[in-house]
């Protein structure tokens, strides 16, 4: 089912490239690093806050054991991070190897660092490692050569300037202008990569280690092992684009610990207390603009798993995991996992909570009012979630949100995240009393809002635009004319390599598509991207694996923080069954990565519903345990010059419901659920075949009736009548007024 444009108008479309200014931060996330990693927070362990200063072999082989067997690690706890203190020192800071970097301490870690690595993978689970910016001081004393050069430690080392540093001190900046300086922090990286290490954290960063942290991400990207990067403590907002541009965490503020244990170092009970976790409120509020998929704002660790000997109420507890969660931060626990207490478990392993921290949005506060405060985030499928808090220390408090600042107006169906009780349909605004510490997480679907209902169809509708060719209207003049607010914008292909490319040409990220991409998001929308089509070089087959496939997938969806991907399979991407079982094994692969993310595939189909290669794709997503969300058939290019296109559209729709419901068991509703069509509007690309207004009608009532999962059309740009000729890019070739075609289809909200 082809989707077919015109060779002069796909090689205009190349040359289209426009510099446009970024949007602010408050509109749109400054653009992530590109590093791959990250599309959602990490959530593991930390050895920081219990363990502290002792760290040793047996200590985290525990608590490896204990994420494991406590089925914390099934909820998608899987970092076991080895902190500060694993190093050996002596009188004059770390000692180091031969290379100049440092030795860990072999009273601690007799087998060494690997080994404990090694021990962690054995458990399906991944290590995090520490080290903080310079070089050491015994370093420099021995002039120690830089692995793999001619250069020396005092060829690099500013021994003017001392780095911070918590355990052995004794660290001298490194001068990044001199020969040398960038491979000796490669050097130490592929060292840390040969361990067998996943994520790093790079203590004690300020803006003058910004050479450093750009040290860091080329050395890490250069190690030859995927490594998550993470910058601490307490780093300064002002520079808040530039982590972002290079680190996929950073920690916004100085520890949670309040360090008032009975221990060396105030070490040991209480880990913390409400006063350092309620300071993070602020901090999240301030911090929120710069999250999104490929990095997140880092509160520090989640002091949850010990009850209430940790220095927090259950209450306060319940507060600290929903705004760790409302702000889509790392969730890193700081509790023995050795000794995890009952109802701290169940808090944990709530997977509601955990949900709303990996669906990839940080939520804003909307209400800040002595001890009350609101949380608000808008989810992908439209429902909104809620966070009420009442964060003083004595006192109960009335929190009250009316729905217009969360963000619709009319009623909301309410379930409780929390307890996961249904609390049925409130009209205008919600109010809980609570304890102090207390909170209350809610989600809310918009119910009964004309505005909501009639103005702004999302995922759902998402009709195709093509900005590479086709005279492309302005996507928010299109919103403003219809209340649309997303689209699906296509397509993505491969520029010969298995690297994804607007149209095969046009860079992800830097030009007028990001722009647009921005623009829309300003206005309040947001985008599924498309990849495929019938034309130029496909993804899945100059892809080599489903693994290689899956990394291009990831670059598109980090590139924007998508919450939904397209994948257009048509032509020979389409006839070729190994192909298939790639595209279906890399979705696989990207939904395990991206919790929430929505997949959907969009192929050709008869009359009667998806042919033998159709029924043989769902049969392999469904054989492979692919839980795909919505299978989209493009219900035209029929032949024989078909006019009654809205009927013979919810006939195929039924074939595709049937075979659906078959192969992966579903009842009817939910078989509906998991469904879509794409038709094309106006003339099509056989001879004589016409898609009406009132064939749109038609399948908005199917939609309607049946509650599909997506109801679109090829395409916005063709949405128009013809000013001359019958430019298919461009016009629909049929009589009518702009937009005529997407405004049947907006009135649908799924």
């Amino acid at each position: 089912m082809k989707r077919v444009r015109t060779l002069t108008a796909a090689v205009a479309g190349l040359l289209v490239a426009a510099a446009v200014p970024l949007l602010s931060t408050a509109a749109q996330p400054a653009a992530a690093s590109d590093n791959g990693r990250a599309a959602r927070p990490a959530m593991g362990w930390s050895s920081w806050s219990f363990v502290r200063r002792q760290p040793t072999e047996a200590k985290i082989e525990a608590q490896a054991d204990a994420l494991a067997s406590s089925g914390l690690k099934d909820h998608g706890f899987v970092y076991v991070n080895l902190d500060d203190f694993w190093q050996k020192c002596d009188s004059n800071g770390f000692v180091v190897d031969s290379y100049g970097r440092w030795t860990a301490d072999t009273a601690k870690f007799p087998s060494g660092i690997k080994a404990v690595a090694d021990y962690v993978h054995s458990k399906g689970l991944k290590f995090g490692f520490y080290v903080t910016p310079g070089i050491a001081k015994n370093a420099v004393l021995k002039n120690t050569p830089i692995e793999g050069t001619s250069y020396h430690a005092k060829d690099i080392a500013d021994t003017s300037k001392s780095e911070k540093n918590y355990n052995c001190k004794n660290m001298y900046y490194i001068d990044y202008g001199k020969p040398g300086a960038q491979e000796f922090v490669n050097s130490w990286a592929k060292q840390f990569a040969s361990w067998g290490v996943d994520y790093l954290k790079i203590d004690g960063v300020g803006s003058q280690d910004v050479p450093d942290v750009q040290a860091w991400d080329k050395a890490l990207r250069a190690s030859g092992r995927p490594i998550t990067f993470a910058l601490s403590n307490n780093l300064p907002i002002a520079d808040a684009t530039t982590w972002r541009g290079l680190a996929n965490s950073w920690r916004t503020q100085g520890d949670v610990e309040c360090y008032c244990g009975p221990g060396d170092n105030g070490s040991g009970y209480p880990l913390t207390d409400w006063s350092h976790v309620s300071k993070r409120f602020d901090s999240a509020a301030s911090w929120q603009p710069y999250a999104g998929p490929g990095g997140w704002n880092d509160l520090d660790s989640l002091e949850i798993g010990n009850g209430d000997q940790v220095g927090l109420t259950a209450d306060q507890r319940r507060s600290h995991f929903t705004l760790w969660s409302m702000a889509a931060a790392p969730l890193l626990l700081g509790t023995d996992l050795t000794h995890l207490d009952t109802v701290d478990k169940a808090m944990l392993t709530n997977d509601r909570l955990i949900g709303v921290d990996q669906d990839g949005v940080a939520a804003k506060r909307i209400l800040s009012s002595g001890v009350k405060q609101v949380w608000s985030k808008k989810e992908s499928d439209g429902q909104y979630v809620v966070a009420l808090f009442n964060t003083g220390t004595s006192g109960n408090s009335t929190v009250s949100v009316d729905w217009s600042q969360v963000g619709f107006t009319g009623s909301g169906d309410v379930t409780d995240l929390w307890s996961g009780s249904h609390k049925g349909v409130i009209a205008n605004s919600y109010s809980a009393t609570l304890r102090p510490g207390e909170t209350r997480l809610i989600r809310v679907k918009p119910v009964n809002s004309a505005k909501s209902a009639a103005a702004s169809p999302g995922f759902a509708v998402a009709p195709y635009e093509y900005l590479g060719w086709g005279s492309p209207q302005n996507p928010t003049s299109v919103m403003s004319a219809t209340g649309v607010k997303w689209f699906t914008l296509a397509f993505v292909l491969s520029d010969g390599t298995c690297n994804p490319k607007w149209d095969g040409s046009r860079p992800l990220t830097g030009g007028d598509d990001q722009a647009k991409i921005n623009a829309i998001r300003a206005a309040g929308g947001d985008v599924v991207v498309s990849v495929g089509g019938w034309s130029g070089n496909k993804l899945g087959e100059k892809c080599s694996s489903a693994a290689a496939l899956a990394g291009a997938y990831q670059k598109v969806i980090n590139a924007y923080g998508l919450k939904a991907l397209d994948i257009d399979i048509e032509n020979t991407e389409w006839s070729n069954a190994t192909v298939r079982q790639r595209v279906v094994d890399a979705l696989k692969t990207v939904k395990a990565n991206n919790p929430g993310l929505k997949t959907v595939i969009t192929f050709g189909t008869t009359t009667s519903g998806p042919d033998s290669t159709g029924a043989d794709m769902i049969k392999r997503a469904a054989n492979s345990g692919l839980a795909n969300d919505v299978w989209c058939i493009m219900p035209f290019d029929f032949g024989g010059g078909a006019t009654n296109m809205g009927t013979l559209t919810t006939q195929a729709m039924e074939g595709l419901k049937a075979k659906v419901k078959s192969v992966y068991g579903y009842s009817d509703a939910t078989a509906y659920a998991h469904i879509g069509l794409s038709s094309m509007n106006g003339r099509t690309d056989d001879s004589g075949e016409r898609v009406r207004v009132a064939d749109f009608r038609t399948m908005l009532g199917y939609a309607q009736q049946h509650h599909i999962g997506r109801l679109t059309y090829w395409s916005v740009n063709r949405d128009r009548a013809c000013v001359s000729g019958t430019d298919g890019d461009a016009c629909s070739g049929v009589s009518q007024q702009p937009y005529d075609y997407l405004k049947v289809f907006a009135q649908y909200t799924g």
